[in-house]
């Protein structure tokens, strides 16, 4: 039981974020486990769960540079963003880090406006990979906003490899 706490309390696996302690080793590996930073004990709204690429990449974002990546934000799902929003309010880093819940969702008519422009320019043989890669983004967007099917999801990032 020794040998459990003292691993737990080991500061090379976890990291501080406002009251809490994440950690890192589960974090590189997909995977949220909060604990508070006085008591290492669970937080009951933010359970231990497998997150995404993005997600995990917006935290470490954070850790580095102590700004929030509004752009990172708005490529999570929904169901990721509000997870993130608990986690910024609950550790009391909302006025610290300035979050501001609005900026990380796009609005849907921006959304699929900025598509069909995209669209237009991959029609008329425009090949520019970068062109390519934010047409990607925005079907992304598109589908986390349940906008276009799985299936219509994947057919269009087949078509546009």
């Amino acid at each position: 039981m020794k040998y459990f706490e003292t691993n737990l309390k080991c500061q090379d696996n976890y990291k501080e974020f406002g009251k809490f302690m994440i950690n890192m080793k589960l974090l590189y590996e997909n995977i949220l486990l909060c604990k508070y930073k006085k008591s290492y004990a669970p937080i009951p709204q933010i359970r231990r769960q497998n997150v995404s690429n993005d997600f995990v990449d917006e935290l470490i974002y954070i850790f580095d540079t102590g700004k929030i990546d509004y752009e990172k934000l708005r490529e999570l799902s929904d169901t990721e963003n509000n997870l993130f929003k608990t986690l910024i309010m609950k550790s009391g880093l909302f006025d610290n880090l300035k979050y501001n819940y609005h900026d990380t969702r796009d609005k849907l008519e921006d959304i699929i406006e900025e598509y069909d422009i995209l669209k237009g320019e991959i029609e008329a043989d425009n090949n520019n990979p970068e062109l390519i890669t934010k047409c990607k983004s925005v079907v992304k967007k598109l589908f986390h906003c349940g906008k276009i099917s799985n299936d219509e999801y994947h057919e269009i990032i087949k078509s546009l490899e």
